[in-house]
């Protein structure tokens, strides 16, 4: 019977051996996880810290967009959303090339009297009445 205690308290020891490799592997593993938590809540406040910043500063550009285009002032902006605010840039935008359309069209004229006139003083109007406005048309 020796031969078989001496196997099984060789067998015995190899399981102590390794369960003990394997609780201190499993400690390191907890301590790493720890760490790593650690490093992720730094991370995650850094990340918002810089989200933070990036927000600010579109905030800043769209609000100097909308003051250089229109009247509005930063104390009636800094309240709005960065939606709010590209969407009002954006319309700002339309706005100006819509103007741009619609700007009135000089006569090509050769006097000073005639160089008033515009195509929509002129528009539906016959000969003699343009020249009763002093045109030389």
């Amino acid at each position: 019977m020796t031969t078989t205690d001496g196997k099984s308290k060789i067998a015995s020891d190899t399981v102590k051996v390794q369960l003990a490799a394997l609780t201190l592997e499993n400690e390191q593993l907890k301590k790493r996880l720890t760490e790593k938590e650690n490093e992720n809540v730094v991370l995650r406040k850094q990340n918002v810290e810089l989200a933070s910043v990036i927000e600010n500063d579109l905030k800043a550009d769209l609000t100097l967009q909308i003051m250089a285009a229109s009247d509005f002032k930063e104390a009636d902006l800094e309240n709005l959303s960065i939606e709010q605010l590209q969407t009002m840039v954006s319309t700002l935008s339309k706005r100006k090339a819509g103007d741009a359309i619609f700007k009135p069209i000089r006569a090509g004229a050769s006097t000073d009297k005639a160089s008033r006139l515009t195509v929509g003083n002129l528009y539906g109007k016959t000969r003699a009445e343009i020249l009763a406005m002093e045109g030389d048309f």
